[in-house]
This record gives structure tokens, sequence and C-alpha cells, in this order.
């Protein structure tokens, strides 16, 4: 990431990165002695939205677009009754992400807010073999889907150290609670294709989609927040603190 907007929207605007150092003028840059330094990044990262769905942050710099954003992989594995791998992912409405509630400690270097998504479509591929209820549900093969206001409560813990006689900060532990709504998925050959069953396994995870997103859950949000911060501290050894956060 580069700017502060960089530590702030994770998944999203963690994908940004600097160039030799050098923040993009279209990126507001939040100076430590702001009064009101939580507004300041909230603002910063709500103006950068437009350019972060095309990716054309500036006329010299550009990253992948947001719309759709790439997901390699999503692995669950809550024992032998539940483990599922979503691949291949392409996710249409991550540009549309509202950041609230931002508390920042420079101090301390935390980072605490929240993002709401009201609305995601994603297709990619699937392979799981889960119990719910009392029907055992297996398959491999495509996927589409649609999570509706999806809430997420980011808490993102820094440490400052030095390298070359200069200030870097680094992520040291990123936790994310998620609260999805309500999802519909479509998994075609479930059950070896089978066309009957498969239709079967289908309507039944979508009229019990609430326990299905409760199982899915905890094994995202743990997907999530060690790939983020694995980001983030890629992103962030690529700037000092001054040039993230200037005086």
């Amino acid at each position: 990431m580069k700017a502060i907007s960089v530590i702030l929207l994770i998944g999203v605007v963690l994908r940004i990165e600097p160039i030799h150092g050098v923040i993009p003028p279209t990126i507001q840059v939040c100076r430590r002695s702001n009064p009101d330094i939580s507004k300041c990044i909230t603002d910063s990262v709500n103006a950068l939205r437009p350019r972060l769905a095309t990716g054309r942050i500036s006329d010299e710099f550009s990253i992948p677009p947001l719309e759709p954003l790439a997901l390699a992989s999503v692995n669950m594995d809550r024992g032998a009754e539940f483990k599922a791998t979503f691949s291949n992912l392409l996710v249409n409405g991550p540009s549309k992400f509202q950041v609230d509630n931002l508390k920042v400690n420079l101090d301390k270097l935390t980072f605490d807010f929240n993002i709401y998504l009201p609305r995601l479509s994603f297709r990619g591929k699937y392979d799981l073999k889960i119990k719910l209820l009392l029907l055992n549900i297996a398959g491999k093969g495509d996927l589409n889907g649609v999570l509706e206001n999806s809430r997420a409560r980011v808490k993102l813990f820094c440490e400052r150290y030095d390298r070359d006689g200069k200030a870097f900060m680094r992520a040291k532990r990123l936790a994310v609670k998620i609260q999805i709504e309500k999802g519909q998925f479509d998994m075609r050959d479930l059950f070896n294709g089978d066309a009957v069953l498969s239709q079967v396994g289908n309507q039944f995870i979508n009229d019990n989609s609430r326990l299905f997103l409760d199982e899915l859950t905890p094994g995202l949000e743990r997907s999530l927040s060690e790939t983020f911060k694995n980001t983030a501290n890629e992103i962030l050894q690529l700037a000092t603190m001054d040039e993230i956060f200037p005086a």
C-alpha cells in the first residue's frame, strides 16, 4: 500500500503499492498532526474508491482493478464434516464498499474500522465435502453466488521497526470479524453431476443458507486475516513511516 489508504482497505486498498516511495498525487495523504486524522483517512479512502474500481490511480500509476476482484483461493476446514475449497474466484461489487467508524491510534499503531459491502456477486470453482444438518453434500465444479449486506470489523495492529536508519511499519496482527446477512449459491455438479441430486443439494444449502454461512465464516475470517496481513507487510516495507504519515 502506499499512503494511509494503504493501511485501511485491507483487501481493497492493500493492493496499491508505492513507486520508489512516491505516493500518487490523487491520494490524499493525512498528516500525523491532523486533529481529526480518522476523518481524513476515511475521506481519503472514499475519494479513492472510483479509481480503485478501474485501477487507474493516476495517469502514471495503475493497479489491478477492483471490478472484478480476483481471489486465488479460499480454504475452509472444520474437520471431517466440513471441508471446502473455493478457487479462481472473480468477485463483482467490492468497489461499492463503505468505510466508517474508523479509530486510529498512531502511538500504538492500531487501526480499527468497519467495512460495509451492499452486494457481492461471484463465480469460480468449488470442491467441498460437508455435512449440513443431516445431509451429506459433496461435489466439485463451477460456482456462482451472491452475498448481500456483508459487514466486517477490521482491527490492524502494527509495529515500528528500523531499517537502514529509517523507521518502517509492519503488520503484527490483523483480525477480521465478518457478518453476512444473506447468501445465495449455485454449485454445479454436486453429487458427481447427478442433475436431480444436484438441484436438491443446492436447494437444501440455500434453504439453510444461514447455517451454511455460519460454517463458512470462521474459515473465511482466518483465511482473509492471514492473506491480508502478509499482503500488508509486502507493501508496507516499500514506504517509510514518514512517507505514509508525514508530520
